[in-house]
């Protein structure tokens, strides 16, 4: 499978699946627009990471594991976050924000503790 198709069709993924969420949510808390990008921040720090040579070094499997574990958690998120939406607790901001940076903290430790794999 050539590469680009693959990161298009995990952006897509993520659009698809992160829309539904937000739309339901409307009603419960006022979207920004970092509630629409979040989800797709996991796939451009792996891709920043992989950059600058952080974490190891990178076969296909690497790829194809790392970048489909980033699309479950990016899928996730936005539902995870729906669903806390509807509790009555003073702390549910303050879990919504640490769920906003779930993506990108998964990402970074997934690049980083992720051994190489053979092909």
């Amino acid at each position: 499978m050539d590469t680009a198709f693959y990161i298009v069709f995990v952006l897509s993924v993520i659009v698809v699946s992160s829309i539904t969420p937000l739309m339901l949510s409307r009603k419960r808390f006022k979207a920004d627009w970092w509630d629409h990008i979040f989800p797709f921040v996991g796939v451009p720090v792996w891709f920043s990471m992989q950059a600058f040579d952080l974490g190891s070094r990178i076969s296909r499997s690497n790829f194809i594991i790392e970048t489909f574990i980033i699309l479950i958690i990016s899928i996730t998120v936005p539902w995870l976050r729906f669903a806390i939406t509807y509790m009555k607790s003073k702390s549910t901001p303050y879990i919504l924000f640490i769920l906003t940076l779930l993506p990108a903290a998964a990402t970074i430790f997934l690049r980083l503790t992720m051994p190489l794999l053979p092909e």
